[in-house]
């Protein structure tokens, strides 16, 4: 699996980023792949002012989401690709860390490419979709595991989105169930869907009081802008873009 990648931020130099991005291949190739069953990880560094391949995965380090035009998500790009976005002031600038970002991002992205994918929590009279997103239920920083130093983003394992399911439902062994609305971590967030409310994010309940549930509709539901839950609250027909 190729990933190309592009450094167009300001506080992070080309070297900061290939220390992550090794620790990240690390993380996808030691790691994550036993779970999730992906091919091995490698990136291809292009310049500033180098152009993208189209029909590659992309990945874009910028400072703010104004730059690439995003909310720090990931999407498919004119080529066919996957395209996702880390962006570190901002990051930096909420007290976290970019490298748990881009790890978030990337291991995301290899999980869900076409952010397209759930998982069937319950059945009729009240069906019940996870989103297969693989960081959200333990993005907090606190919850990272680190590789040579570098601290990352943990993740949850496919037992996480079965019901009764035998753990670990994360790799860092945070979470002590598969998907719980009622025993969220702090921090955490899970897109579900419904026949009858459509696509929400669950949060834990102590972080929003009684309104538990919070509906999808464009950035409507955004809480802060220093979040990384962004993938699914673009509508879909403004998520495609190209960075090239």
């Amino acid at each position: 699996m190729w990933i190309e990648y592009q450094n167009i931020s300001t506080v992070m130099t080309d070297s900061d980023v290939a220390t992550v991005l090794r620790t990240v291949v690390k993380q996808v190739n030691q790691y994550f792949a036993r779970y999730w069953n992906c091919s091995p990880l490698i990136f291809k560094y292009v310049p500033k002012t180098g152009k993208m391949t189209p029909n590659f995965w992309q990945f874009v380090i910028a400072d703010t989401s104004d730059q690439a035009g995003a909310a720090g998500y990931h999407e498919t790009g004119t080529g066919g690709g996957p395209i996702g976005y880390a962006f570190a002031k901002t990051t930096l600038d909420a007290g976290m860390h970019p490298s748990v970002t881009i790890s978030h991002e990337i291991l995301e992205m290899i999980a869900d490419p076409e952010i397209d994918q759930t998982a069937q929590w319950s059945d009729l009279p009240n069906a019940l979709f996870l989103g297969y997103e693989v960081g959200d239920p333990v993005e907090d920083d606190t919850f990272g595991q680190i590789i040579d130093g570098v601290l990352l983003s943990d993740w949850v394992t496919p037992a996480y989105f079965i019901p009764g399911s035998a753990g670990p439902w994360d790799f860092m062994g945070a979470l002590k169930q598969p998907w719980d609305a009622t025993k969220m971590l702090p921090g955490a967030y899970q897109s579900t869907w419904d026949p009858a409310k459509g696509w929400q994010q669950v949060f834990p309940a102590q972080h929003v009081g009684p309104l538990q549930h919070r509906r999808i509709s464009g950035r409507a539901a955004i809480t802060s802008s220093h979040s990384r839950r962004q993938r699914r609250l673009i509508p879909h027909s403004q998520r495609r873009m190209s960075v090239a």
